[in-house]
């Protein structure tokens, strides 16, 4: 149960909180050690709130999931993790980790808590309205790095924010339509807000942002 606890928190994805680390490294505070663990601890936190949340948006996916030729793998949808176990686990994981947010510094503790309703906003309606779904996650890359600033306290630089969004919309962008061309005819009902997108509509919005975030 413990192994397919920690498949369902998906640790793969856990590099995205490395974003964390950017205000550390812009600030050029990456050799002050106490600084550098306040980072490593925030990207912990986050490590595990992510993780809860994965596990909320795979019990409620559980049914699109177990039809989906990857997603049916994965410890909910094959069964291997009942709905219960996971649910207590998501729960248990984001409750200690906001309690030790607060802990480490208060507008930490507030940006780990907005990071942790924007993912929940997400799970429940926000993925379900074209173009909106991938805002929330490129937000959701911004929040990280906000986190990792103010953890330290160091100024947020408005091209951290602008580079950071750009590049989470281009891996956004990508997933989606990645998830299109996977599933093909299928898409729409695996998750209903493919159905608004397509590819040449894909194909043009990851150009601009490509072109953006160069320019950036």
């Amino acid at each position: 149960m413990l192994k397919s606890l920690v498949q369902a928190m998906r640790p793969a994805q856990w590099t995205k909180n490395l974003i964390v680390f950017a205000g550390l490294i812009f600030a050029q505070k990456a050799l002050q050690f106490d600084l550098v663990l306040k980072v490593v601890f925030a990207f912990l936190i986050f490590c595990a709130i992510s993780g809860g949340g994965y596990i909320i948006n795979d019990i409620l996916d559980l049914k699109a999931d177990m039809s989906h030729p990857k997603k049916s793998k994965r410890s909910l949808a094959s069964g291997k993790l009942t709905v219960g176990q996971g649910l207590a686990a998501a729960v248990v994981l984001i409750s200690l980790s906001l309690v030790f947010a607060f802990l480490l510094d208060v507008l930490f503790g507030i940006t780990a808590l907005a990071y942790f309703f924007l993912n929940l906003a997400y799970s429940l309606l926000l993925k379900h309205i074209v173009i909106v779904d991938v805002m929330t996650l490129a937000v959701g890359f911004v929040l990280r790095a906000v986190a990792g600033a103010v953890v330290i306290s160091v100024p947020i630089s408005p091209w951290l924010l602008i580079c950071t969004i750009l590049l989470a919309l281009f891996l956004g962008l990508g997933k989606r339509r990645h998830e299109l061309i996977l599933l093909e005819a299928g898409a729409g009902h695996h998750r209903q807000v493919l159905k608004e997108y397509s590819p040449a509509l894909l194909d043009e919005m990851v150009s601009v942002v490509t072109a953006s975030t160069v320019m950036a």
